[in-house]
């Protein structure tokens, strides 16, 4: 339905969200899906791209919170009363449900986590129910939720999320147990396979966490290097010092940002987009005053390149390092294309998304699938819309120089496995 449509591509892009294994969810009949709970976004979370709705046992209080509760009522989601011996109307209405053929989803934990691991004691609910209705029973992994809407935040944050449905598990073989003993090695064989991927993900939403907070390093060479060739460029056709004004005001930034701006997740992002949108507006407005081509639909390519650079703020350091390093060398063969093929200023719509589709698709970052296509079709349609011919050549041949220079020297060799990132450059970009 529409409305679930819309709410899967706000998650994918506020959250990098990613869903694997809902396929072994049944076509028909009656099932449970058991997951940890690190947040309240976590009922929408299972259901985005599972097939058939799934009926969730949600908090009561969950139901009065504006915008949330609407939400998933929307999703299918049924209240249950949390106090201890108030539940049993909310489990004999899922009984019923999944006696009925339908997907029932709990959270044994009861209440979200307070670490981001699966709380020590899990509630029962799931596993008789599982043993009562002989239904399968889904055991889900979601990692980065607690990072996204942790419990002891009002609001949820940008973070990456992913979903993982495991192979179900099968009560009848524990049906021959006492009825206790059945119940908890069925909750000790979901907690395993919850585990297996809860943990490498908990583990490492905590080192990002410690990143985020790490002091900031040095300005790097991709950073100060294109800037301050350009400011020596520009002052020396120009002759004008507000001209070269922005590189200085950045570099001083740069400093700041060293020496004395407090560390966090959005100063981190933000150091992380500067760069490319200085080289970007700034350098558009070098063009003319260098003798070069006025770039046309500047605003238009910005957007694209702005779309283009926003999933890096998901990406590892290594990868979104890389990106900037070879973006940076991208900015300054622009100058160079429209110097030895003007082509009425084209050539930054081939060169630019040339580079980030090839960076994209080699370093396979997030969203690449979509936006390697995206950014190949505008590096053909629009310079053949305005007009532009054979010697746009050479500037998609400069993006792709941009790239196998990243690809040779940036973010520690992106791709090579045996190569680790300067601890300087994790610092200054956070891991996702």
């Amino acid at each position: 339905m529409l409305f679930k449509a819309i709410i899967e591509a706000l998650f994918r892009v506020l959250f990098s969200y990613d869903c694997v294994g809902e396929e072994c969810l049944p076509s028909r009949g009656g099932a449970i899906v058991a997951a940890n709970h690190p947040s309240y976004l976590d009922p929408v979370l299972l259901s985005l791209q599972a097939r058939r709705p799934i009926r969730f046992m949600a908090w009561e209080a969950l139901f009065r919170v504006p915008i949330l509760g609407s939400l998933i009522r929307a999703f299918g989601a049924f209240p249950v009363d949390t106090a201890r011996g108030q539940g049993r109307s909310a489990y004999e209405t899922a009984r019923d449900l999944v006696e009925s053929g339908e997907i029932v989803g709990l959270f044994p934990e009861g209440r979200r986590s307070r670490s981001g691991w699966m709380e020590p004691t899990l509630r029962q609910g799931a596993a008789r129910l599982a043993l009562e209705t002989g239904a399968p029973l889904f055991p889900v992994t979601i990692v980065g939720a607690f990072r996204a809407w942790p419990h002891f935040k009002a609001l949820p944050r940008p973070a990456r999320i992913k979903v993982r449905f495991h192979e179900p598990i099968d009560p009848a073989p524990f049906r021959a147990m006492p009825e206790t003993e059945a119940v908890v090695a069925i909750l000790e064989e979901l907690r395993r396979s919850v585990d297996r991927t809860l943990m490498p993900g908990v583990k490492a939403d905590t080192k990002i966490e410690l990143l985020y907070r790490e002091a900031a390093p040095w300005p790097l060479f991709h950073e100060y290097g294109p800037a301050f060739a350009l400011a020596l460029v520009g002052f020396w056709k120009t002759r004008s010092f507000a001209m070269v004004a922005p590189a200085y005001v950045y570099l001083a930034y740069l400093l700041a940002d060293t020496l004395f701006i407090p560390q966090r997740r959005i100063v981190k992002w933000f150091r992380r987009g500067v760069t490319p949108f200085l080289l970007m507006v700034w350098g558009n407005a070098l063009l003319v005053p260098l003798g070069l081509p006025r770039l046309p639909a500047a605003a238009a390519l910005l957007a694209v390149v702005a779309g283009a650079l926003f999933p890096y703020l998901y990406a590892r350091s290594v990868v979104a390092l890389g990106m900037l390093e070879g973006f940076s060398v991208a900015c300054l063969l622009v100058f160079g294309g429209l110097y030895f093929a003007p082509q009425e200023g084209l050539g930054p719509h081939v060169l630019l998304p040339v580079y980030l589709a090839a960076y994209a698709f080699d370093a396979k970052s997030v969203y690449w699938r979509w936006s390697v296509p995206i950014l190949l079709t505008w590096a053909i349609v629009v310079p053949v819309s305005f007009g532009g011919g054979p010697a746009l050549i050479l500037h998609a041949l400069f993006g792709l120089v941009a790239w196998f220079v990243g690809r040779l020297f940036g973010g520690a060799a992106i791709g090579r496995p045996d190569a680790e990132p300067e601890k300087s450059s994790i610092s200054s970009l956070g891991l996702r």
